[in-house]
This record gives C-alpha cells, sequence and structure tokens, in this order.
C-alpha cells in the first residue's frame, strides 16, 4: 500500500496533466481513489476510429514502492480497442500481435485478462520534475498514431476477417 504522500502527488500530476489535456480540447475526467478505484485515473477521449468508434486514453501511475524506486514514477497510459475478439481467435491474435510488437517504437500491444485488446505504454518520468507538455503531446501523438497504424490489423484477425498467416505476411511485406 502506497505512502498517503505518494498518493497525493500522483493525484497532483494527474491533475497537471489534465490541465495539459484539456487545453488540447479533449474531454477529460479525473477519477479519485476509492475503494472501488485502488489508484488515481485520468481519463480522456481521443479522435474516433476510423469506423467512428469512441476510444479513451486512461493514465494512471504504477504504484511502486517509494522506498526502493525514488528517483521515477511511471505513468501508464492504456487503451482498449474498441472491438471485441472473438473466443476463437485468440490464439491467432496473438501471433498478430507479436508481430506488430516488433515493429513498436514504444509500448505494446496486449490481450488482458478479460480478453479485451489493448494498447499500452509505460512512460517514465523524473520525480524531481512534472509534465512538459510538448513532450507529453508528443507521447500521446505517436500512441495514437500507433493504435491507428495497427489496430486495424488486429481487428481482422479478432473478427474472423483474415486469418493470422495473411495478416502477419501483410504487415512484413
Amino acid at each position: 500500500m502506497l505512502p498517503d504522500h505518494v498518493h497525493a502527488r500522483h493525484l497532483a500530476q494527474l491533475g497537471l496533466l489534465k490541465e495539459i489535456l484539456d487545453e488540447t480540447g479533449l474531454a477529460t475526467n479525473l477519477l479519485e481513489k476509492s475503494d472501488a478505484i485502488p489508484l488515481h485515473v485520468l481519463m480522456a477521449g481521443f479522435q474516433e476510429d476510423k469506423k467512428g468508434r469512441e476510444r479513451f486514453l486512461h493514465f494512471s501511475f504504477l504504484p511502486l514502492n517509494d522506498e526502493e524506486i525514488a528517483a521515477i514514477q511511471m505513468l501508464q497510459i492504456y487503451s482498449t480497442l474498441p472491438f471485441h475478439l472473438q473466443d476463437d481467435k485468440r490464439d491467432e491474435v496473438a501471433a498478430v500481435l507479436l508481430e506488430i510488437n516488433t515493429r513498436l517504437p514504444l509500448g505494446h500491444f496486449g490481450i488482458n485478462e478479460q480478453n479485451e485488446l489493448h494498447y499500452r505504454y509505460v512512460y517514465s518520468i523524473s520525480a524531481a520534475r512534472s509534465f512538459e507538455s510538448d513532450e507529453v503531446l508528443e507521447i500521446l501523438s505517436l500512441f495514437v498514431y500507433m493504435c491507428d497504424m495497427f489496430a486495424d490489423h488486429v481487428e481482422l484477425v479478432a473478427s474472423g476477417e483474415a486469418g493470422s498467416e495473411q495478416v502477419v505476411q501483410a504487415l512484413r511485406g
């Protein structure tokens, strides 16, 4: 369990991040830690995908032991992809995700315990400084670009429209 001062620092940092995102026109919502939510979470909507489906970014600090790691903070940026994984396609999608993940400059695609497909990146920031607007916005721009670049490939296999071998060959070609 994290000390109260760490939770307070994380909440303050997420508040600053909220201000940066609000200035860009993104809709944001800061959810404070509670019995239902173990960590503070900042949610932000970003542009709809090509099929007009809503997408959201989730920001939260990883709960690191302050005594072990005092010099950095680790901000997780997480987005669930706006489509479903057919039950019998998990292994094929995993093969495509492995291929895609070798091409990413940051983060990774994955499948969580609820069989939801996601894109995740952990951004390391010095504990001695705050977010820089330009840096954060460039990272988010790259994050969204990676979602846009590869989500269609994942969806083809997750929906059963294409096989993993076909999609992997297209990625390699």
